[in-house]
């Protein structure tokens, strides 16, 4: 499962702020958004990769048309949710010809299903692009926003938006543990934790030096828990892979004591981290509460707890997804993206750090 905090993060941003500073003066003017399938779009599309989802049955549940778009959802994704929360339109795609102009100034979509922080990451299922394919196409569309509106209006754009990333699982699930990998011969666990999280730190830095001053951060989450690995591991009676959540918890503690850090050494920033690793447990252990009786089975899927591959046309489709927390083998339904963004909303940690999104709007004029 790509980590499910997908487009939430943005409610824990970190502020340097007075306790004077309590209104909130305008909203986010644009989001660019990094990552991986839990914010893809549907840049993949074109691409020869086996990493898409512009058929049927996803997006079926999409307003208006209730056709495939590219979202690994069967419906909005979490990234849209965030659009609404913060009065955005959705999202234009990068990979789209007519994503240029003065589309660009409320923001881009970059993210590429199977991605990950390594550039390597997400070639074993076809052509993607890696967080540096996407930081390079940020770096072309900040050019372009320049020749629309100037470099000094663009450097203000580009520190009152949110820099969102959501990156690392493929890495682990599609990269590191995928059969025959040679990444296990090479580096232990805690070095590829290391390196992972060395390599996402440089990146932000890198989009710090782009303009980027407020940048939220999603972890890992539980993907001990999603059907794919269930499966693959052999988990029984619908518990989760319990090794495998251990590793997300740990990884999430090292990324984000060294992301909250940035904000000592990069002047004038903001970060952010969003912890889907607790959310998804939450809901796990109390589903009812949250309006679901089936939690370890996907929606649409083969196999046992429809976990083998993804969910691909003529694949069975359960016939009430809103009763089910994961829609295919990796991805969450609509409606657990759009609960988290409220439980985040709500709450601090270990869900959003350092405040609940309606604190940290209290006490900072970030948004």
């Amino acid at each position: 499962m790509r980590t499910i905090a997908a487009a939430l993060v943005v409610l824990g941003l970190l502020c340097e702020c007075t306790a004077q500073e309590t209104e909130v003066e305008k909203p986010v003017p644009a989001i660019f958004a990094f990552g991986d399938s839990l914010v893809d779009s549907g840049n993949n599309n074109g691409l020869r990769t086996l990493a898409k989802a512009n058929h049927t049955p996803y997006g079926q549940d999409y307003p208006p048309t209730h056709k495939p778009t590219g979202r690994f959802a069967n419906g909005y994704n979490g990234l849209d949710y965030l659009c609404f929360k913060l009065g955005l339109p959705l999202l234009p795609i990068h990979s789209d010809p007519a994503t240029k102009g003065t589309k660009l100034l409320q923001g881009v979509n970059f993210a590429s299903a199977a991605s990950g922080i390594q550039p390597y990451t997400g070639l074993n299922f076809g052509k993607v692009f890696s967080m540096e394919a996407q930081i390079r196409q940020f770096t072309e569309v900040k050019q372009e926003i320049i020749t629309t509106i100037g470099a000094n209006a663009t450097d203000h754009l580009l520190s009152k938006s949110l820099f969102y990333i959501v990156a690392g699982s493929n890495d682990w699930l599609n990269t590191y543990f995928f059969l025959g990998s040679p990444l296990p011969k090479l580096y232990t666990r805690p070095q590829f934790r290391d390196l992972l999280v060395k390599n996402l730190i440089s990146q932000i830095k890198e989009l710090y030096n782009l303009g980027a001053r407020r940048v939220a951060l999603s972890g890992l989450g539980a993907f001990g828990c999603c059907p794919s690995q269930m499966r693959a591991h052999k988990a029984e009676n619908g518990t989760c892979v319990g090794w495998l959540n251990d590793l997300a918890k740990d990884f999430n503690y090292h990324l984000r004591t060294q992301v909250l850090a940035l904000k000592d050494t990069l002047p004038g920033t903001a970060f952010a981290f969003q912890d889907g690793y607790e959310a998804l447990l939450l809901v796990r252990k109390n589903p009812s509460a949250y309006g679901y009786t089936i939690v370890d089975h996907a929606c649409c899927g083969i196999g046992k707890y429809g976990g083998f591959l993804n969910c691909f046309q003529g694949f069975p489709v359960c016939d009430d997804v809103e009763v089910h927390l994961f829609w295919d083998a990796y991805h969450p339904t609509s409606k657990f993206q759009e609960q988290f963004l409220d439980l985040v909303w709500n709450n601090g940690p270990p869900y959003s750090y350092p405040y609940s999104g309606k604190e940290l709007l209290a006490r900072c004029s970030l948004l």
